[in-house]
């Protein structure tokens, strides 16, 4: 069967991760595809609570033209550094459940960051029936217990913003058994965590 060009221009074959099907998402697009990122599947658990085995991130380009090597030179950081990601995530959030990182703003009314760096116990009452079945305890004790609460991870690459160190605005998203609603994302520059929020917002 033969190809029509507008059929070529929505597919991306990379040497190294594969390929990536554009798609028009509400009038914006985007190459979606999966890379191989075995340190990620150590957020071992679904948002179902099933036991997740896929070492496989979803990654998602936002660009109307294909990737471009900004694009492929990020993923190849993330790759590189992929354990060390992860416990950049673990940490970062840690940090921002026990209000680390975070200075009180001079104006009256104005806390901390996100609502759960506000309210460390309501993210142990939301987290307790997971962490004790998961980890047989009932708060969030060290950086790597996030790992049972933290889950799916996914990776956004937005080429038209502008990130750190002359690459594209990177971030990666994860659900959160404390954030059902929207989920977390964090920003990344493909080494290190530079900033966390809800899932889009980091």
């Amino acid at each position: 069967m033969k190809h029509t060009k507008a059929q070529e221009m929505d597919k991306f074959q990379h040497k190294t991760f594969g390929a990536f099907a554009r798609h028009n998402d509400f009038d914006e697009y985007c190459w979606e595809g999966e890379i191989e990122l075995p340190a990620f599947s150590a957020f071992k658990y679904s948002g179902n609570g099933k036991a997740r085995r896929s070492k496989k991130v979803e990654v998602s380009i936002y660009s109307e033209e294909p990737p471009s090597k900004s694009a492929m030179k990020m993923l190849s950081k993330i790759k590189t550094s992929q354990k060390r990601l992860v416990k950049s995530i673990c940490q970062t959030f840690f940090d921002d459940l026990h209000q680390q990182g975070y200075q009180e703003w001079p104006k009256e009314g104005v806390g901390f960051g996100m609502w759960w760096s506000r309210d460390p116990v309501a993210v142990a009452l939301s987290c307790r029936d997971v962490l004790q079945k998961r980890l047989k305890q009932d708060r969030i004790w060290i950086p790597d217990d996030l790992l049972v609460v933290l889950y799916e991870p996914s990776i956004e690459i937005h080429l038209d913003m502008p990130g750190a160190n002359d690459l594209p605005c990177t971030l990666i998203s994860l659900g959160a058994e404390f954030e059902e609603e929207h989920g977390v994302s964090v920003l990344t520059d493909g080494k290190q965590v530079l900033n966390l929020g809800y899932a889009g917002e980091a």
